[in-house]
């Protein structure tokens, strides 16, 4: 080296002895693991097309709670009642359970039926002094009946069966297969580690 050429930078030679770690070639059969958070297609088109069946159950569910309503309305007779007593809130008592929604005033009262005069606790809409005539609901036999369903009612009892329908089934298709992917996976993964153990084999030497 000549007086004034700057030193030579020593270089790093690469060590023989570490190498890169070898990658195992894998089978063209090997099970790919899916992305996670991705459902599988098949399924998610299978629980949209459980939508138009649960909503045709709920359609026919509405339909034949409307039948149902307009059977018992068919079957009650408005009666005028006479109170015998000023009327008061309905305790909760088995006797004050049958009573429009809304009604929280009842009292004592006396009807007429085909079998002669009947006397109960009947529901009132607002508050009354005895004496007054109110209107009741009786069936042909003269006894007091609870209150028909309206429309909304049935409406949100067919909605709720409509969707329960819809997550009962949707459980079910995505159990069924989750487990069934599962077993194909576990027996895939079964014949892979049978063919690895093949090439682990020695061969045997010829006699």
């Amino acid at each position: 080296m000549r007086r004034g050429e700057p030193a030579p930078v020593p270089v790093a030679k690469a060590d023989p002895v570490v190498a890169a770690a070898p990658v195992e070639p894998q089978p063209p059969d090997a099970p790919k693991r899916p992305l996670r958070g991705h459902p599988h297609p098949a399924r998610c088109g299978v629980v949209l097309l459980l939508i138009p069946v649960a909503a045709a159950f709920g359609s026919a569910t509405h339909t034949r709670l409307e039948q149902q309503a307009q059977a018992l309305r068919a079957r009650v007779d408005h009666v005028p009642a006479v109170l015998l007593e000023d009327t008061y809130l309905a305790p909760d008592s088995p006797e004050y359970t049958i009573r429009p929604a809304g009604s929280r005033s009842t009292a004592r009262a006396c009807w007429a039926t085909p079998h002669g005069e009947r006397v109960g606790a009947v529901p009132t809409d607002m508050p009354a002094k005895a004496g007054q005539t109110v209107t009741i609901d009786v069936d042909a036999d003269g006894n007091l009946t609870g209150p028909v369903p309206d429309s909304r009612e049935n409406t949100v009892l067919a909605l709720t069966a409509a969707c329960g329908v819809w997550a009962l089934a949707a459980g079910a298709v995505l159990l069924s297969t989750a487990l069934a992917r599962r077993l194909f996976t576990r027996n895939r993964l079964r014949r892979w580690a049978q063919e690895w153990n093949q090439f682990d084999i020695p061969p045997r030497e010829p006699r």
